[in-house]
């Protein structure tokens, strides 16, 4: 099965084009970028982000390297976490698509590895930390910008506990679970990135900040 990358959020090829040549291809290890975005880390369980009694549950598959999911990340879900998670309309979920590492066919995978990575940071409760300066730090896909010693970076970077993260990262055990999670997804019809399921109904391709909200808003309705 050959998987695509949609270009979600009607942004267009052309913004994402422009971030490329912005942030070129080198991805030295000494030059990160911080997130441009704050997280409310108060509601943080793991990669969940809300209240656990939430009507509304937004399952955001989404993949490290996909250049739509990083807009995503950093131009939607701001704007949801406020509108929605924040007021407790609703929970975001993180889910593993990582589709496009798999392209390459090499043994070190960028969409697995940055995953993994996010995974053990979640094991420190820091998930949504790493996540951010993971998607700040994007430079093109299978171009080496989550090489290991680049994720090192962004992980001590984000706070995390170096020995902690060392240890996870060296066991393959989160690495084993991204790739489980994301044939899961395939099962379950996703074939593209990022695709979000809210309250079991899938959006996938060009969606605006409006339509998203309206259809968490939609769904808060429906379950009363």
């Amino acid at each position: 099965m050959v998987l695509f990358t949609v270009a979600a959020l009607a942004i267009g090829l052309a913004v994402v084009g422009y971030a490329v040549l912005q942030r070129g291809g080198s991805a030295p290890v000494d030059d990160l970028s911080p997130p441009g975005v704050a997280i409310p880390t108060e509601l943080a369980d793991g990669r969940t982000l809300g209240r656990a009694d939430a009507p509304v549950t937004v399952e955001i598959w989404s993949d490290f390297q996909c250049p739509a999911c990083g807009l995503l990340a950093e131009r939607v879900e701001p704007s949801l976490i406020a509108e929605h998670v924040t007021p407790g309309t609703a929970r975001i979920v993180y889910r593993d698509a990582a589709f496009q590492g798999i392209r390459t066919g090499a043994t070190y995978d960028e969409s697995v590895e940055s995953a993994a990575a996010a995974r053990c940071a979640a094991d420190e409760g820091k998930f949504w930390q790493m996540h951010a300066w993971i998607f700040a730090n994007w430079d093109g896909e299978n171009q080496g910008a989550y090489r290991a010693d680049r994720l090192r970076a962004i992980a001590q970077a984000a706070g995390l506990d170096m020995a902690a993260y060392d240890a996870c990262m060296a066991t393959g055990d989160k690495q084993v679970a991204v790739r489980a999670e994301t044939a899961d997804g395939v099962s379950g019809g996703i074939n593209a990135t990022p695709t979000l399921i809210i309250n079991g109904s899938l959006y996938s391709g060009p969606l605006s900040v409006p339509e998203i909200s309206r259809a968490i808003s939609d769904a808060a309705q429906a379950a009363g």
